[in-house]
């Protein structure tokens, strides 16, 4: 074997277990995590606990333009744990749909996408709907095994061994094949409470930005939204249904009757970059989509490489109390955009050019990630972004967002909520 460039394989696994088919050194770093995480505790395959483990169907692409029995669920579709319709598709009805896509009551869905861990339960409602292809389904054999898969899946030993089922790709998926002999933890006790803790100070926290959405309604023709303001810097319609539609109208009273500022009124968009001269031929921690857990806003793991292996996306040095937020993709102002701030256990790492730092705040970072979580900040992201293959939003767009303000004695509450969520 040569030994040539390997080196940094060897700090996580011993040469004789390398395995060819898996030469990522990300694999055998979770590995090695998940083999500590394990220690002691009694697990069982997940074939064991399941009926059935099947992905969803490439072959719905005709859908109808109104509510029917087969709803047709995306990942955008999964929020906060649960199913939500809106941006829901619907289908006339199966014909051409393998039986493997149809979803009953009582199934777990998780995300395929190891860099969008999403889980949910499908109720009454979805009975009978229709999954995308990036979308796994379980079947549970029995309400215990149900309840024991949705802790797990919701622990964070769940989300890392789900990471450790990725096939390497350029948008790394989990592998169906695998995930039958991922080992579940049957025992594990006291982090449903802490999880069920954060599920309700989560609902608690959104309801503070007492706001009502106003869906757009896409259905009506491109000449209602352009009509005479169409302009040669903007020729994507989507921009001008943000700007025409009642939401913005929300926004821009608030603006005017609150306090709202921009955000490079309230921080500091890093722009200062990694001199390649100073990591040349050295080991690095580098930081991407995948190390980020967005429910959570936490940094869940940093993969360990030679510099030379991702110069071309390592960019920024990180300090404790940085807040990462994805600009590339198209998840910017979703629901499930990367967000995250920056522990003492991850400075010095290097973050991807797919992320902004945001540095030096005049309110907290506890505040600050709540305001990015806001509805009517993720409405601007979503009317700021631009690109048709590729979603990214600009730097100079980013320093106009307006974020709100609020009162001391309610952002005091909002951090001290935020602190209890993220610690």
């Amino acid at each position: 074997m040569n030994n040539k460039g390997c080196g940094f394989i060897r700090k996580f696994i011993c040469e004789k277990d390398l395995r060819t088919e898996r030469l990522d050194p990300y694999f055998y770093q979770i590995e090695l995590e998940l083999k500590k995480k394990l220690e002691n505790k009694q697990t069982v395959p997940l074939r064991m606990l399941c009926e059935e483990i099947t992905d969803g169907t490439r072959n719905a692409t005709e859908f109808v333009g109104y509510r029917t029995n087969v709803p047709y669920i995306r990942l955008s579709n999964i929020v906060d744990n649960r199913l939500v319709q809106k941006g829901m598709k619907y289908l006339f009805d199966l014909d051409g749909i393998e039986k493997k896509a149809v979803v009953r009551k009582g199934d777990i869905l998780i995300s395929k996408i190891v860099s969008l861990p999403k889980m949910a339960l499908v109720d009454e409602t979805y009975d009978g709907a229709v999954i995308s292809p990036d979308i796994i389904k379980i079947r549970p054999v029995d309400q215990q095994a149900q309840a024991v898969l949705m802790k797990f899946f919701s622990s964070n030993i769940g989300i890392l061994s789900l990471k450790k089922m990725a096939v390497p790709s350029v948008l790394p998926k989990i592998s169906l094949k695998q995930l039958e002999d991922l080992a579940v933890v049957i025992d594990e006790e006291p982090e449903g409470d802490s999880r069920n803790e954060q599920a309700i100070l989560k609902q608690k926290l959104h309801s503070l930005y007492e706001f009502g959405f106003n869906e757009i309604d896409t259905s009506l023709p491109t000449e209602f939204w352009l009509k005479n303001q169409l302009t040669t810097e903007r020729l994507d319609v989507d921009y001008y249904r943000y700007h025409t539609s009642k939401t913005f109208e929300q926004l821009k009273n608030k603006i005017k009757t609150e306090r709202w500022l921009q955000l490079k009124d309230i921080c500091e968009i890093v722009n200062h970059t990694v001199s390649p001269t100073d990591f040349s031929n050295k080991e690095i921690r580098y930081i991407g989509f995948k190390n980020i857990d967005t429910n959570s806003y936490r940094i869940i793991s940093a993969e360990t490489i030679l510099f030379e292996k991702v110069k071309s996306r390592a960019r920024y040095v990180l300090k404790e109390n940085d807040i990462l937020l994805g600009i590339v993709g198209p998840y910017i102002g979703e629901e499930n955009q990367p967000l995250a701030f920056v522990t003492k256990e991850y400075e010095g790492a290097l973050a991807s050019s797919a992320f902004v730092v945001l540095r030096n705040f005049k309110y907290s970072t506890a505040y600050l990630l709540w305001c990015l979580s806001h509805p009517l900040v993720r409405f601007q992201l979503r009317a700021k972004r631009r690109g048709q293959w590729q979603m990214m939003i600009s730097i100079d767009d980013l320093k106009r967002i307006y974020l709100p303000v609020e009162s001391p004695e309610k952002i005091d509450l909002i951090e001290n909520m935020v602190k209890k969520f993220i610690h």
